[in-house]
């Protein structure tokens, strides 16, 4: 385990002496009706942080490149995680986007030194502790009414639960962040303000066998989304692996 992820497990134990907030949230709750499956509310840790910036993908460090060519640290990063699971979220406020999925219980080599954070030529040389990395363009690029880069107006607290707001282009997203199941399973709900057109919401590639939806239209990794379903659709994804599923029974 690297020096990185021993110091989120331990920022979770503070937390979790400091009683945090139970987060609930209403349509989470309509989503398990219609499944008719009960699950409990998770107790989640949002904060921010600066850091290394941890991605790989070309495309995806375009926005961090600075004028000389290095890449800039990811300021102010939204993590969001919780003291019931393995996994820390990371929100970037100046990409708008999910920026990566991190898995702090993730096993490292024994003669490996510890870094703070894992940076992206270590990660080249071992497997990555991030079970999610963003990459290509922002995820709403290829909607219609966006144009440039996306930009972060807000944050605030629904039940409990992230929520993110930005415009891309004209059109105005509120995207919204929880860990269920033990914090095995991550949703992402993104909200249109007045949707006048359907939306496509693009994933990287490597998410797709994760991800699952109950609206929309998938064409690999890219999902279609009908205009009367683009005030809130929630994308899941399955975190954890079938054989660490087992060891969870």
């Amino acid at each position: 385990m690297s020096s990185f992820q021993q110091h989120l497990v331990v920022f979770f134990a503070i937390f979790a002496a400091s009683g945090p907030v139970r987060a609930q949230n209403s349509d989470a709750d309509e989503t398990k009706e219609e499944d008719n499956v009960k699950i409990p509310p998770l107790v989640l840790d949002v904060s921010r942080r600066s850091l290394k910036n941890f991605l790989k993908d070309e495309v995806a460090l375009t926005v961090h490149r600075k004028s000389d060519g290095s890449v800039a640290d990811l300021e102010d990063a939204f993590m969001i995680g919780s003291i019931e699971g393995r996994y820390a979220v990371f929100w970037d406020p100046f990409s708008c986007r999910l920026a990566g999925v991190l898995d702090i219980k993730a096993p490292q080599e024994k003669d490996e030194k510890p870094i703070f954070p894992p940076t992206r030529e270590k990660e080249d040389e071992s497997p990555s502790p991030y079970i999610l990395l963003a990459e290509g363009a922002s995820p709403l690029t290829g909607s219609l009414g966006t144009f440039g880069e996306a930009n972060y107006f807000g944050f605030k607290m629904v039940d409990g639960l992230p929520e993110f707001l930005y415009t891309h282009g004209s059109i105005k997203v509120a995207e919204r962040l929880w860990l269920e199941e033990n914090g095995n399973v991550l949703k992402q709900r993104f909200s249109i303000q007045e949707p006048a057109n359907s939306i496509l919401i693009t994933i990287p590639e490597s998410w797709k066998e994760r991800a699952s939806t109950k609206v929309g239209t998938w064409d690999n990794q890219s999902l279609s989304v009908p205009v009367e379903d683009a005030g809130g659709v929630v994308i899941t994804y399955r975190l954890n692996d079938e054989e660490e599923m087992e060891e969870d029974n």
